[in-house]
């Protein structure tokens, strides 16, 4: 791969006429560099689109056509930071359990995941008691987070589980809503 990047980098070298390398490399290259920057070249993709901040710039196409291209705004976003690992075993290609899922997030019965709220530790002498207090209540995630967080553990963690003592108990189940209702209306 690095050796067709390369060859394609010569050619567009010497069909070019009066170009700065770097402008060339930004202009032509572009959709190449751009499937290659999820393979892992990652590096090579950030310098070429740093040197791709330095305005409109002029070059001649092949057919010898004079065109002005702005090249200060990348087309595509170089890395996005997400966590939606779904981890897999070696051996038999199973999905395994996120460790930072079970830490951050609590499972109900009925589906949905439950956390508590971000900030709760940090600079609790300029927060109100009631906001303190807003902070140690949990909330729901939706129903796109919760289909995530199913798909990052196991099986083992989506059934019930029994605890001595657990203040989540009265909550595991959803009775006043027709779906998830176990017992019938009196």
């Amino acid at each position: 791969m690095l050796r067709a990047v390369s060859a394609a980098l010569r050619g567009i070298r010497t069909r070019t006429t009066s170009i700065n390398a770097t402008n060339c490399i930004t202009s032509k290259c572009n959709p190449v560099l751009n499937s290659i920057q999820y393979r892992a070249f990652g590096a090579l993709s950030i310098a070429v689109q740093k040197w791709a901040a330095v305005g409109p710039t002029q070059h001649k196409t092949l057919l010898n056509h004079v065109t002005t291209e702005n090249l200060a705004l990348p087309a595509e976003p170089i890395n996005i930071p997400v966590r939606t690992v779904i981890k897999f075993t070696m051996s038999k290609g199973k999905r395994q359990t996120v460790k930072t899922v079970l830490t951050r997030f609590y499972r109900l019965h009925w589906g949905i995941w439950i956390r508590t709220r971000t900030g709760r530790h940090n600079k609790l002498w300029t927060k109100s008691f009631a906001r303190k207090k807003r902070l140690r209540r949990h909330v729901f995630c939706n129903a796109t987070q919760s289909t995530l967080l199913d798909k990052m553990v196991s099986k083992y963690w989506k059934r019930r589980h029994y605890y001595i003592d657990d203040p989540y108990e009265p909550y595991h189940n959803r009775e006043e809503f027709r779906i998830t209702r176990r017992k019938p209306l009196p």
